[in-house]
Parts: C-alpha cells; sequence; structure tokens
C-alpha cells in the first residue's frame, strides 16, 4: 500500500502536475490521519475494555465478601441477641420479692452479662481495591460513601469490644470478680459444688453496688453492640444492591 501512494506520488512529481500533486498530498495526509484516528479509538475501546473487565471482577469478589460478611453479622446479631433476652429476663426476675424461678435459672440468665460478642469483616478485596487505586473504577458516589459507613461503624464496634475487654481485665468485671471471689458466684459456671445459695443470699449478691453497676454496665454494651451489628448488617445489605446493580 505504501509502495503504491509512492508510486502516484512520483508520477504526478514528474508530470509536474502541482495541483493534482497537493490535492493527492492532502489526501494523503487526511488518510493518515484517518488511519491514527482509528488506531486510537481501537486502542481506547481495548483500553475501556480492559478497565470494565477489571471493574466487572471487583464488584463480582466485592459482593462475594459482603455476603459472607452477612451471614457472619447474622450470627452475630443472633447471638447479641439471645445475650439480650437473658439479660433483660435476668432483670425482670432477679429482684423479685417472690422469685418465679430458681436461683439455678437466675444463675444461667446472668452467664448473659460475662459473654462478648465477635464480628472479623472479610474487607480483602475492598482492601486491595484501596492500596493500588482499583476501588476508584466503580465510580459511584453513594457507594464510596457506604463503604465509610461500613469501615466507621466497624471501628465504633471494636470500641465497644474495648470497653468490654476493659470491664474484664481492669474495669467493673474485674473488681466485681476480685470482690466477690468468684464470677462463678453469680452465674454457676466452674463453683465449688459445696457452695450453696438460696434466693435471699443471691438477691443479697447481686444487689451490691458493684454487682448491679456491672450487670448494667454489661447490659449497656450489649445494647450498643447489637444496635451497631444491625446498623453494619444495614450497610452491608446496602452495599451488595448497589455492586448488583453496577454488575453487567
Amino acid at each position: 500500500m505504501i509502495k503504491f501512494f509512492r508510486k502516484i506520488r512520483f508520477e504526478l512529481m514528474e508530470k509536474n502536475n502541482t495541483a493534482k500533486y497537493f490535492k493527492y498530498a492532502i489526501g494523503e495526509i487526511i488518510l493518515v490521519v484517518i488511519g491514527i484516528l482509528i488506531a486510537l479509538s481501537i486502542n481506547n475501546w481495548n483500553e475501556s475494555r480492559k478497565v470494565e473487565n477489571k471493574k466487572q471482577e471487583l464488584i463480582l469478589n466485592l459482593i462475594s465478601d459482603f455476603e459472607e460478611n452477612i451471614e457472619i453479622l447474622k450470627s452475630a446479631i443472633s447471638r447479641s441477641d439471645s445475650l439480650n433476652y437473658k439479660m433483660n429476663t435476668f432483670f425482670d426476675n432477679a429482684y423479685l420479692s417472690n422469685p418465679k424461678i430458681s436461683v439455678d435459672s437466675l444463675r444461667l440468665l446472668s452467664d448473659g452479662f460475662f459473654r462478648p460478642v465477635s464480628f472479623f469483616p472479610i474487607m480483602v478485596s475492598y482492601e486491595e481495591a484501596m492500596a493500588n487505586g482499583n476501588l476508584t473504577i466503580l465510580k459511584d458516589k453513594e457507594l464510596s460513601k457506604d463503604f465509610i459507613k461500613f469501615q466507621e461503624r466497624y471501628k465504633f464496634f471494636g470500641n465497644i469490644q474495648d470497653q468490654l475487654r476493659d470491664s474484664y481485665f481492669k474495669g467493673p468485671i474485674w473488681e466485681l470478680n476480685k470482690t466477690i471471689g468468684s464470677i462463678s458466684l453469680l452465674t454457676g459456671k466452674n463453683s465449688r459444688k459445696d457452695i450453696q445459695q438460696d434466693y435471699d443470699s443471691y438477691l443479697k449478691l447481686i444487689n451490691t453496688p458493684l454487682a448491679t453497676a456491672t450487670l448494667e454496665n454489661s447490659l449497656t454494651i450489649n445494647r450498643n453492640t447489637n444496635f451497631t451489628l444491625k446498623r453494619l448488617d444495614f450497610i452491608s445489605k446496602k452495599i451488595v444492591a448497589t455492586l448488583k446493580e453496577l454488575k453487567k
């Protein structure tokens, strides 16, 4: 093809046909420009296709991770709901003048005050995308906001867990354990078999200011935990819904 155009150019030059030569030159330039534009368009299309493929792969990975997080949250929320039920049932029955349940039942319920609820989200795809800058290819402001909300809410969840951990090792639970000798006097877990408590002695134990404060503190922590887990669940489901709308 190049030889063909070169031959035409030489023939026009030899015939000294300047007008036709210039027309030919302009036409050749136009063809070259068109060729360059076509090549650029093909290159841009290939690049766009690569970016879109990368975007779709990221979307699928994020959906997979957050759907798994939703399942993990479902279990954590169920555990927190169960603990919340035990704590509230304990308070509803522990201070009655005419007890409706036994001390052993109260002990079983009180165990809920000393049980943590954990949640460790799967964020591999998100963190990798953040690290290599691929998260920007999603181009969705609401999705970006939801990712930030999830991170902030999970950080808050971590702070709540820190409060419970501190309570165990240097806070109310720690102080109560030292004061009464063992938390098992409340829960009946691993307690000495020779220790027997009637309702009055158990009521006297849980009515001490330290015991009351400890139990109420644990209830508050679990309520905050429960609320935060449900917010994380809501945000996760919203993220998955948005990602599915972006999926092709």
